[in-house]
């Protein structure tokens, strides 16, 4: 035993001490049946580094859930009594410097690691002249507000910090991850070297040496052992373990939703006294895990009257010495599936559930998508394929701590998310307590269904200690509570139809052979399974991105691995792309909510903000956007009647009122918050008009960068509105327009005119191939919204305007609407041109410019 290992020990109580033995042996004995592990070695230099398997798992994971917060992962910190704050950013920036995973971002396949910053941004919000009350508040919302913020994974490296100050010795230091660059056992590594490098002296953290080893270096590592016999002997180990598993599930107080938002909440600090922690460590000389998996495994047995139990679990990974002081993301997820068969006493089933974590601790390595890949369980959007209820404990708690005259003090922040319907985790303090923390879902349980399961685990573990023979069947236990059936999704699995060969669509075709490239095979029939021709989840979201890339149609990736045949795909891109149908002053109210797209789910309660069409008659141009606002806000697309058949508009006038009417048939009361950008904001004006002749209340009308109405005589000719087509579709990519002239096109007919546009945009790779009745219906829909606006004379509104204006616009635009409107015109200033303004990196400035006057109008 090396003697940092003896120095560590030495500092535990007997307690722990024993449990980390154990933990050990059940280490040293996994590597010798496995013939060892391989040291790891740093890659040469230049070498193309993979993703480890968690990080394409959270890739993946982050695809599916559209970039929500279920996997952020925030470092908060209450810091009172004189703080540096130039040694703090001198510590943060040193530690991004020296572990290569903080200058992470990610492509489909690999990882791509920044160069060291010469300063990470610590922006500092003074808030200062707050009570004690409003400081707390103000902690909550503030620091809750931006862990929400979603990272793009494939933009920049997924780390965020921030500073709150609300007094000269009271401040708020925030660190805001993404979990695939780090798990809770980096946590302390990372708060441990902030707080060395912040006491050091000025220019001391920088020569700090960065670990001999990488996180990247470790990747490819685990791809070289997994790939080999190790993998393929875990991989048949599980296989055997899950067959036939069937995640147990809780009854509920509501059925599982069709399509969840992962919103939850966290009941915590449920503290188990020392004794009781104590007792419990003495009943079996292994991990804490062991114990709190048996009461689990008996109270699932009871709530859901099974008597094979599966929960989930998170093993710290790190198998090798030389990871444990790395900060990353080794954390490996894994089922532990224990029988109550027989109705076992106690004593028992602790026996039986120590073999399953014994023998879960053994084949840990195999990566947990892997272990799903083999059970192929039935797909879904909404669930883990594998348990729906996870148990975490931790060694890796950071407690109260002083840094000379700086009290240290963490401080807990839920995110309003639950990733699995329930998660209890458990973490020891240095007093030996117990403190329990419960995240659930609040689509399935009240909080009361969760504060009896609380109570009733706590009845378990105290019998556990004082009546090991206790026959689970007779535990004294409140629950289960009356409620719906046990929380199992609705079959959402409809048959649907093959289409004869031949009858495809040219985006059928095109998804055939996404399909066929992703896959490696020849040819695909419309019945075949994704999944059954050997796809993974990974490729099924790299699928989804792609033809998303290719198309613009944001498929909804649920929805694919629900239905995972390329018929149901087809059928769910062309649903998508058909997400509007035809509209107008006379349609139903089902046709006129048609015309509402969702484009990022928010907090209920919150009202809606609308985002209208611009001239290509889609609002997924928004989605960039949305993702730039502040979290929570519910936003909708307005798109075009006619889009993909059907009537196309035949005036600004008719527009407005379909759009009035499907606003209010999604949210009767308002207020109501309209958005448009160039075409799309006047056309918002229009509909603002028509919400205040209903006497509805406008809380928000944002134009971005609208010129004032060309109020012409008569419509642009065919030939130049479809070369406008072309145009716009280059520059709104930010690419150049293709080649060819109004003159050439005006000496063609209607068919040819669009054949030429469309041949043009093949050949310059702005479409993809065998999309031309696509482009021909959505040239048709550009004319005919271009065409009315051009026409247009805009009605007197009554509200305030604001008016975001880009880099090369003029500032006599708002003077110009100022015209058209009895209440002020505001002016701002946002970066980029008219087409750059909602790219990446400028769209970030106009998410934050319209976010503000968004939180200004909710006070």
């Amino acid at each position: 035993m090396d003697t940092v290992l003896r120095e560590r020990l030495a500092t535990l109580s007997p307690e722990r001490r024993a449990e980390l033995l154990a933990r050990l042996r059940s280490r040293d004995a996994s590597r010798e049946r496995d013939g060892g592990s391989a040291p790891i070695t740093p890659l040469p230099p230049g070498t193309a580094a993979p993703m480890s398997y968690a990080q394409q798992r959270m890739w993946f994971l982050d695809q599916l859930m559209d970039h929500q917060a279920i996997y952020h992962t925030p470092v908060v910190l209450r810091l009172r009594g004189p703080l540096d704050v130039p040694a703090l950013g001198r510590a943060l920036t040193g530690l991004v410097a020296r572990h290569a995973v903080l200058r992470t971002r990610f492509a489909r396949d690999r990882q791509i690691v920044e160069d060291p910053p010469a300063r990470v941004p610590l922006p500092l919000e003074d808030m200062s002249g707050l009570d004690a009350a409003g400081r707390d508040r103000a902690l909550r919302e503030h620091v809750a507000r931006a862990a929400r913020q979603p990272f793009d994974l494939t933009a920049a490296a997924p780390v965020r910090a921030r500073l709150w100050r609300f007094a000269p010795d009271d401040h708020v230091f925030a660190l805001f991850l993404h979990h695939a660059v780090v798990d809770d056992w980096s946590i302390p590594l990372l708060v441990g070297e902030l707080s060395r490098d912040y006491v050091a002296a000025p220019g001391e953290s920088g020569p700090r040496e960065a670990p001999g080893v990488g996180y990247a270096d470790y990747a490819a590592w685990q791809r070289d052992r997994i790939t080999g016999p190790v993998g393929e002997r875990q991989a048949e180990y599980w296989e055997r373990r899950l067959t036939g598993a069937v995640p147990t599930a809780l009854p509920a107080d509501r059925p599982v939703p069709r399509k969840p938002t992962w919103a939850g909440e966290t009941i915590t600090g449920v503290t188990l006294p020392p004794r009781l922690t104590e007792a419990l460590t003495a009943a079996h000389d292994g991990p804490l895990l062991t114990v709190l998996a048996t009461a689990l495994n008996a109270l699932l047995s009871r709530w859901a009257d099974s008597t094979d139990i599966t929960v989930g679990t998170v093993f710290a990974g790190r198998i090798r010495p030389e990871l444990e002081p790395l900060i990353g993301f080794f954390a490996n997820t894994v089922v532990l599936r224990t029988s109550t068969a027989g109705d076992p006493s106690l004593g028992a089933l602790l026996q039986r559930t120590a073999e399953v974590v014994a023998d879960a601790h053994r084949h840990q390595e195999l990566p947990f998508d892997q272990v799903v890949a083999r059970q192929r369980p039935a797909r879904s959007g909404a669930r883990n394929p594998l348990f729906q209820v996870a148990l975490v404990t931790s060694e890796a708690r950071v407690e109260e701590f002083t840094l000379g005259d700086l009290r240290v003090e963490p401080c807990d922040v839920p995110l309003g998310t639950s990733r699995f319907d329930l998660t209890l985790s458990a973490a020891r303090t240095s007093a030996n307590a117990l403190v329990l923390n419960a995240e659930y879902s609040t689509e399935l349980f009240d909080r009361s269904r969760v504060d009896c399961l609380l109570a009733d685990l706590r009845t378990v573990l105290e019998c556990l200690v004082t009546a090991p023979a206790t026959p689970v069947s007779a535990l004294a236990l409140r629950g289960p509570l009356p409620g719906v059936a046990p929380a199992v999704e609705r079959d959402r699995t409809e048959a649907l139809p093959a289409p004869p060969p031949g009858f495809w669509s040219p985006l059928g075709q095109l998804i055939t052979e996404l399909w066929a490239e992703s896959l490696g095979v020849a040819r695909v029939r419309a019945d075949d399974d994704f999944f059954a021709l050997g796809g993974r989840s990974l490729q099924a979201a790299a699928l989804v991105v792609e033809l998303r890339e290719r198309t613009g149609i944001a498929l909804d990736l649920g929805e694919f691995l629900t239905r995972p045949t390329l018929t149901g795909m087809v059928a769910a891109a062309e649903n998508a792309l058909a997400a509007t149908r035809p509209g107008g002053p006379a349609a139903t109210g089902a046709e006129q909510a048609a015309l509402v797209v969702p484009l990022l789910p928010g907090d209920p309660g919150q009202a809606p903000v609308f985002f209208v069409h611009a001239s290509s008659g889609s609002s997924l141009a928004y989605a960039g956007l949305c993702r730039e606002l502040p979290a929570g806000l519910p936003c909708y697309g307005i798109s075009a009647p006619g889009l993909d058949q059907g009537d196309l508009p035949g005036s600004v006038a008719e527009m407005a009122d379909a759009y009035a009417d499907a606003v209010c048939e999604l949210s009767p009361e308002g207020p109501y918050r309209l958005v448009g950008w160039s075409v799309g904001g006047g056309l918002a004006h229009a509909t603002a008009v028509r919400l205040r002749e209903r006497g509805k209340e406008v809380a928000l009308l944002a134009m971005l960068d609208t010129q004032k109405p060309p109020m012409l005589q008569e419509a642009p000719g065919a030939a130049l509105l479809r070369a406008m087509f072309a145009e716009n579709l280059a520059l709104t990519a930010g690419l150049e327009p293709p080649e060819g002239s109004v003159e050439e096109l005006s000496a063609l007919d209607d068919t040819a005119q669009a054949d030429r546009v469309i041949d043009a945009l093949v050949a310059a790779e702005l479409v993809p191939p065998g999309s031309a009745d696509l482009m021909r219906r959505r040239m048709e829909v550009f004319r005919a919204i271009i065409s009315t606006a051009a026409v247009w004379r805009p009605e007197r509104y009554d509200g305030r305007i604001d008016l975001l204006l880009g880099e090369t616009s003029a500032a006599s635009t708002v003077e110009d609407w100022a015209a058209w409107t009895s209440g002020p015109v505001v002016g701002h200033r946002v970066s980029g041109d008219h087409y750059g303004m909602m790219r990446p990196p400028q769209v970030a400035v106009l998410g934050r410019t319209l976010g503000a006057l968004l939180t200004e109008g909710a006070k």
